[in-house]
């Protein structure tokens, strides 16, 4: 009886469908290939007739051969760390869809369909269900077949396209994208072929720096395969969407082209005279551009379309997402002309990790709060840009005027070189649209004011005292009225936190102390010490006028006073050197480890977001630092450098010193013994502003978490911590939060995931990662930050937590680092970094601790490989490569 139900069920299944009947409703079914081809009929496009295989077929076929549970058989410990047993069960699995027969239904329907249609030499093309989808792209992993004749050649490349859908591509990517194998079918689109005269690719936006107003376009003579599978350099444009002009042509010389044969394609040398010969003529190219944008309008998001030309016509054979482009900076200008943001936490901060949703809302808050106007503070900032969990700041404004230009490139600050070189470059292409669109710069300023918070001039105004306090006073009573500052307002906000009753209480809180803890206090800090930040270069300026030589100084930047960083450091040395003679290993009951981590557990690897739990929350990485000191039997040395540092910053004061009064500048020798002083007891602060900030955000993560208690008893989360994956708006919604967190989770860990974040953008979509510098292969160039020359192994790290491959004299390299990464420089030997400048967190820490770096160093992280060896020479910027990977 059941058997019988089956067979009737199997009657009923339809395993074929034309072309025009079928739309991005049945994507399950037919495949991201078929569902788009069905779209571009529906928007009245060019496309060659035919039907698509659905992926029912598919399934009855795996079913009548019995195939999933040998496939599972032989996936068995298959991963992507061992590539050779990864093909061999690839070749086997191939070889099992070849010997397996189509069932006979399916053929019935498939011969059905092919007659319909005519019967054509075909184009057979792979379409997976699991293609295309957002945060996926599977271009190019599956099979393709042209000029396929006849049915019984037919059959055979239906089977060989769904078997590439367990090729060693499409599984490593599987496995990489942690994708299961459960339940995957594929479609497979069978056209009539388009013998094509030329034939190419065209993007409705330019992949290559992601403006959409762009189009790029390639075209050679003959059939696709050519182009798609990188055989023959295809002529190029680049042409401009709004104006329709061609912005860039480039003809290649063209060496083959595909072409049909009795069966199937093959490569053939192209005539002499058509080598060199445009494929297309400016009318040609202006067509596709037209078919393009008909295209990207119908389906809303840029597309990569493959086209053919044969006896006049333009034929649209497949369209697919531009998968890779970034996307446009929200909300969107439009309308508003050129707009030009920066990268806010990649610049200021060196973070290019995203922001969790909590983490991102706060800065978007913190920014909202500065402004007076109260309508305006209950919209988005509009200068300040959201785009894949990062913040960009519009900064169009200020750089309509070229004199901002010099002060950009001659001033060096806190802002990362690479961005303000990348920034420089993007002035530069887009001047005469810039400078055209500016308006009085008094206005702006004014129109600014008016909206800014009158406390935030008032704060500046009322702290000009602790600036004159810092330098007037001695030393020691700066650092310690800025201690005495800091420590006073964590004290304020845990009082205030204990009078908090209600929910909303405990939101407008948090709004309110987030909002000061990332302005108002830092600065009060800081200014205390504000003096401090020019001692050196006033020194350097002094000395040059009787010294040639000043590199001595660089001995005075090391080892100071009063850096709660340092400190950090130097407590973690102790315990592993404790805890070893001890003979024990770290754990979270050693009273050690419990100190260390009630003072610095507040502290972790992304400072600003608060949806990033601190070492208290996850320990491990400090239990594994300790452990790796302790392996490295690196203590000793990392403690009695430190003070030989000291001594030596001690040393070089005299020595200066000395050398000025016998060149007879002994006025200028004490100002110089003064000032050096001065730096050595009060420059160590700076980390301090940073150390309070972060005290403070964990207590606001605490206040969240209480709520997230409450939503976790209200069944509105199914865990505490899951609120710092919604925003302050869902907190007071009222609504259920579950299916929203597991959205915002899935979206942050594929953003996790990625190496290259812009650091500049343009509301055309344009991305800048990096600068455009010429470099040879042994060499990359960046900036000089910390001094030394240095010789060693590469180890490429992303995060700190990954210290523990650390071993004693290697290169660090990495993005960027903050104080989470400082306990690390106690066992590197040098440090290149892609982001940063000689004022950054890792440069700072890295002169104190005499470790050569080098900062702005591009893709470092990604050109450069484990176990590399390196020369890099902190002085000139130069890192040398001295070894093959």
């Amino acid at each position: 009886m059941e058997l019988e139900r089956q067979r009737e069920d199997m009657k009923n299944i339809k395993y074929t469908e034309l072309l025009q009947d079928v739309s991005q409703k049945d994507f399950s079914r037919v495949g991201g290939k078929g569902a788009n081809l069905g779209e571009m009929i529906k928007a009245g496009l060019p496309v060659p007739e035919g039907f698509v295989l659905l992926a029912d077929s598919y399934k009855r076929f795996m079913t009548a051969n019995n195939l999933n549970t040998e496939i599972d058989n032989m996936l068995i410990g298959v991963d992507n760390d061992n590539q050779e047993k990864l093909e061999e069960a690839s070749v086997k699995i191939r070889k099992l869809f070849e010997q397996s027969e189509i069932p006979h239904d399916v053929l019935i329907e498939i011969d059905r369909i092919y007659e319909q249609i005519g019967s054509p030499e075909a184009a057979v093309r792979s379409s997976a269900t699991a293609e295309d989808l957002p945060g996926t792209s599977f271009a190019g992993q599956y099979d393709t077949f042209l000029n396929v004749k006849g049915k019984d050649e037919l059959y055979k490349c239906v089977k060989k396209c769904w078997a590439s859908l367990w090729s060693a591509r499409a599984l490593s990517y599987r496995i990489k994208q942690n994708i299961d194998n459960t339940g995957l079918a594929h479609g497979v689109v069978i056209q009539k072929l388009i013998n094509a005269e030329k034939s190419g690719i065209l993007f409705t936006a330019n992949p290559v720096n992601g403006r959409r107003d762009q189009i790029l376009l390639n075209s050679s003579w003959g059939l696709g395969e050519a182009i798609v599978g990188g055989d023959v350099t295809p002529d190029q444009w680049i042409v401009d969407k709004k104006n329709r002009y061609i912005v860039e042509e480039n003809i290649a010389t063209k060496e083959i082209m595909t072409v049909r044969k009795e069966a199937g394609t093959e490569f053939v040398d192209v005539p002499e005279k058509k080598r060199k010969q445009a494929t297309l003529s400016q009318e040609e190219v202006l067509k596709l551009l037209e078919l393009g944008e008909k295209t990207e309008d119908h389906f809303g998001f840029p597309q990569d379309i493959e086209w053919a030309f044969y006896e006049g016509v333009f034929y649209l054979v497949q369209t697919r997402p531009i998968t890779s482009l970034y996307p446009i900076p929200e909300p969107e200008d439009v309308g508003k002309g050129l707009r030009i943001y920066v990268n806010f936490l990649m610049n200021k901060q060196a973070t290019p990790e995203p922001l969790t949703p909590i983490g991102e809302d706060m800065i978007k808050k913190a920014f909202t709060g500065i402004i007076f106007n109260r309508k305006a503070r209950k919209k988005p900032f509009s200068r300040l840009k959201s785009v894949a969990g990062r913040l960009f700041v519009d900064v169009t404004e200020l750089y309509r005027f070229e004199r901002w230009w010099d002060k950009l490139a001659n001033n060096p600050t806190d802002m990362d070189p690479v961005t303000t070189r990348a920034l420089l470059q993007v002035l530069e292409r887009n001047k005469a649209e810039l400078l055209k669109q500016r308006k009085s710069l008094i206005k702006s300023v004014l129109r600014l004011l008016v909206k800014m918070n009158p406390w935030l001039p008032i704060f500046m105004i009322t702290s000009i005292p602790k600036v004159i306090y810092g330098a007037v006073f001695p030393p020691d009573r700066a650092v310690a009225k800025a201690f005495e500052y800091g420590n006073n307002q964590i004290k304020s906000i845990m009082q205030k936190r204990e009078k908090l009753q209600t929910r909303q209480e405990k939101l407008e809180f948090i709004e309110r102390q987030f909002t000061a803890f990332f302005y108002y206090v830092p600065l009060g800090v800081l200014y205390y010490v504000t003096m401090s930040l020019v001692y050196i270069e006033k020194a350097k300026k002094i000395m040059s006028k009787h010294m040639d030589d000043t590199s001595e100084l660089n001995k005075v930047e090391k080892a100071v006073s009063h850096n709660v960083t340092t400190e950090m450091g130097m407590g973690l040395l102790q315990i592993a050197k404790n805890l070893n003679r001890a003979g024990v290993h770290p754990t979270l009951d050693n009273p050690e480890v419990k100190q260390f981590l009630a003072k610095y557990g507040h502290r972790s690897s992304q400072e600003v977001d608060l949806g990033v739990p601190g070492w208290k929350e996850n320990p491990g990485y400090i239990i594994n630092l300790i452990q790796s000191y302790i392996n490295n039997k690196s203590y000793n040395e990392g403690i009695e450098k430190f003070y030989r540092d000291m001594e030596e910053a001690d040393q070089a004061i005299e020595n200066i010193t000395r050398q000025l009064k016998e060149k007879s500048a002994r006025r200028d020798a004490r100002r110089v013994e003064i000032l050096l002083k001065k730096f050595r007891k009060t420059f160590g602060v700076r980390e301090l502003p940073k150390y309070i900030l972060t005290k403070a955000f964990s207590i606001l993560r605490e206040i969240l978490m209480e709520i997230g208690e409450e939503l976790q008893a209200e069944d509105r989360l199914d865990h505490k911590t899951d609120i710092f994956l919604v925003s302050f708006e869902d907190i007071r919604s009222g609504e259920k939060l579950q299916k929203l967190v597991r959205q915002n989770r899935e979206e942050y860990q594929r953003e996790l995931q990625k190496s290259l974040v812009p650091r500049v953008m343009t509301s055309t979509g344009e991305t800048i990662f990096s600068v455009i510098e010429d470099e040879r292969n042994d060499t990359y160039k960046g900036i000089p930050v910390s001094p030394g020359v240095y010789e060693g192994p590469v180890k490429v790290l992303k995060h700190p937590e990954e210290g523990s491959r650390l071993k004693k004299g290697d290169i660090l390299v990495t993005t960027a680092t903050n104080p989470a990464w400082t306990p690390l420089f106690l066992i590197i030997g040098g440090l290149i970094m892609e982001t940063g400048g000689p004022m950054s967190h890792g440069s700072v820490v890295a002169r104190e601790y005499g470790v050569p770096a080098v900062a702005g160093v591009r893709e470092a992280t990604a050109r450069l490989k484990d176990r590399q060896k390196v020369r890099l020479n902190g002085e000139t910027g130069k890192v040398e490569i001295l070894s093959p990977e």
